[in-house]
């Protein structure tokens, strides 16, 4: 392929948040390798405004999740056909399962790459395949990249949010505070939050994310759970001086963004998973079951992995990041 050739390639990766985040650099180094070709990102619809506005996708197509419930077969055979009239010259399959091997399939693309290692038999409808090279998670994503003989870089996200919109913020004033997950072993307990608050009165704080509602409260916080639309969501994370997380989808966008960023690991291997970012963090206790990359854990005392790690711990390492100055060298690192 040469820069000059007016090519469609289209990104396959409908889910999920972080994972969408972690493979945005795929869409960069496309864009920087061959500047004239025509990028496409298939997702699915609720992830829209993350990917948008991205200045290396040209245009997104949107798959509706509820087109895959068998009521809605006519629909997703429409939309399908919709998709093969698209012509792509070149399809990366960026998720590797099943579906999304037959979506890239069903394309029709002369060219479709995917991992040797991808799962459900999705390599039966692949022309090409890469060895998935060594964690992190990210590096999967990126080796598309190095089958072209593109360079990747792995911190080049190209997100761009909106001004931060929140009147009572100030750029880097504030921390914020994501406490959910959709998995229970990912979970800090949510009283070490409240204790937190009250570690840290000087500091105030922004409580962002969807989930059970659990009471946190004082005059130190900003309560925004459930209320905040993703470009909303990623100015807010953008511009605090820190943020502390469980293992989620806001955790990799705030370290995407450059954000300091503290992630929480319990049941799940932070040697894989990690957010990518220049300023991150991993906090873990090294229990001799994890990561046991169960969502219910089956300890008599359950929940070790997270429940050791102590709200002064977490207070003590926020209380180490000067501001947005922030520099890598300044933060406590892997």
């Amino acid at each position: 392929m040469h820069a000059a050739a007016k090519k469609k390639i289209l990104i396959v990766k409908p889910s999920s948040f972080g994972d969408i985040v972690q493979a945005l650099p795929v869409a960069v180094g496309l864009r920087q390798a061959w500047p004239d070709a025509e990028i496409g990102w298939l997702a699915f619809d609720l992830y829209e405004p993350l990917l948008r506005d991205h200045h290396a996708i040209d245009r997104l197509i949107l798959l509706p999740k509820r087109f895959l419930r068998p009521t809605h077969w006519l629909r997703l055979w429409r939309w399908v056909r919709r998709l093969r009239e698209e012509r792509f010259d070149m399809v990366l399959d960026l998720q590797g399962l099943f579906r999304s091997g037959l979506l890239t399939w069903l394309t029709g693309a002369p060219v479709r790459v995917g991992l040797a290692t991808a799962r459900e038999g999705s390599t039966f409808f692949y022309t090409e395949t890469i060895l998935e090279p060594p964690p992190p998670a990210q590096e999967k994503y990126l080796e598309f990249l190095r089958h072209f003989s593109i360079p990747p870089e792995p911190n080049a996200f190209g997100l761009l949010p909106p001004p931060l919109a929140v009147a009572t913020l100030e750029e880097g004033r504030y921390v914020v505070l994501h406490p959910y997950s959709r998995w229970r072993t990912k979970l800090w307990p949510w009283r070490y939050y409240q204790e937190l608050l009250t570690l840290m009165p000087e500091t105030r704080f922004v409580a962002i994310g969807e989930g059970p509602w659990f009471p946190l409260e004082g005059p130190n916080l900003l309560d925004l759970r459930g209320s905040l639309p993703i470009p909303q969501l990623m100015a807010v994370l953008k511009n605090a001086r820190a943020v502390l997380s469980t293992d989620s989808g806001p955790a990799h966008l705030a370290a995407a963004l450059g954000a300091p960023t503290v992630a929480l690991f319990g049941a799940t291997d932070w040697r894989k998973t990690r957010p990518i970012g220049p300023r991150v963090h991993v906090e873990h206790f090294p229990t001799p079951c994890a990561p046991c990359l169960k969502r219910t854990c089956p300890q008599a005392i359950p929940m070790g992995c997270l429940t050791e790690i102590a709200p002064a711990r977490v207070a003590d390492l926020l209380r180490r990041i000067p501001g947005n100055a922030v520099v890598p060298e300044e933060f406590p690192s892997l």
